[in-house]
């Protein structure tokens, strides 16, 4: 008869069942992040169209540009793009199919600048002294920006932040409940080795030593091979989708990497524990 270790279970099955769960966490919370960013991007990165008076020389637009880019609602990390009234009819033309400049025999378009702010999509009343200060600038003929898809945008995302609150407290306890059970199947073949060191007089923390320490080395690598897959699945993201590479990076993968190896050590270690506390409290007849 093959001699039981104390610590010692089912080793293959319980890996691979924290390794399934810390990936599943980790992917999350990566998902999680990315969305999270998105979200503050669209909020803060509303785009308005500087529409220009026609017959501005090209002094007069430089000029013009400097002044936009002088106010401090306009985002500095992103030059406003000039859109020629050329440019906006070809683009006009390409969405509606129809070759409008030809039916009226001239463009009734203007050149534009689109120009980024930094005001979040719920401050309406900075909106609107940002859109009239552009407008008070000699040259510029309006400023436009929808309202309507700022509304839209602004329920859409309060939504979709509770969806993703939701999912994420739901995600994480289906996640620890199959870990935890998986670590109290695992131990159920180790009870009456337990009540055997307990009936010899084994205190309890001797008793829970040698199963918590193996536990911390199985939450670890559990954790150490999510990481290994998550690595994998982002690097080849990132390659072959280059606009979610705007809004994750590798330090961010790295930082999940390390949450995960720590939870994944904290989960099993204190799902061992209780476990082990719970058989040392059961009476003899309740181990059968």
């Amino acid at each position: 008869m093959k001699k039981k270790i104390v610590g010692s279970y089912p080793y293959a099955n319980v890996l691979f069942s924290i390794s399934a769960a810390l990936f599943m966490i980790a992917l999350f919370a990566l998902f999680a992040l990315g969305t999270s960013r998105l979200a503050t991007r669209l909020s803060t990165g509303l785009e308005m169209q500087v529409i220009l008076e026609n017959n501005l020389s090209d002094g007069q637009k430089e000029a013009l540009l400097k002044q936009i880019t002088s106010f401090d609602f306009v985002a500095k990390e992103e030059t406003p793009t000039f859109i020629s009234k050329e440019d906006a009819a070809k683009i006009m033309m390409e969405t509606t199919g129809e070759d409008f400049v030809k039916f009226l025999g001239d463009n009734p378009l203007r050149d534009a600048y689109a120009v980024r702010v930094n005001i979040g999509l719920d401050s309406d009343d900075e909106l609107m002294t940002s859109k009239k200060s552009l407008e008070a600038l000699k040259g510029v003929y309006e400023v436009i920006y929808t309202s309507n898809l700022i509304r839209s945008v602004r329920n859409n995302m309060q939504v979709i932040g509770l969806i993703i609150v939701s999912l994420s407290i739901i995600f994480f306890v289906i996640a620890i409940m199959l870990i935890n059970n998986s670590i109290r199947l695992a131990l159920f073949s180790q009870r009456f080795l337990i009540r055997s060191m307990q009936l010899v007089g084994a205190t309890q923390m001797f008793i829970k030593k040698p199963f918590l320490i193996r536990g911390a080395i199985q939450g670890a690598i559990g954790g150490l091979v999510a990481s290994l897959f998550l690595l994998l699945i982002s690097s080849s993201t990132f390659s072959s989708i280059p606009q979610v590479a705007k809004l994750l990076n590798n330090l961010d993968v790295g930082l999940i990497a390390v949450f995960s190896i720590l939870l994944g050590v904290l989960v099993v270690v204190g799902s061992v524990y209780f476990s082990i506390s719970k058989y040392l409290k059961m009476k003899l007849d309740d181990l059968y």
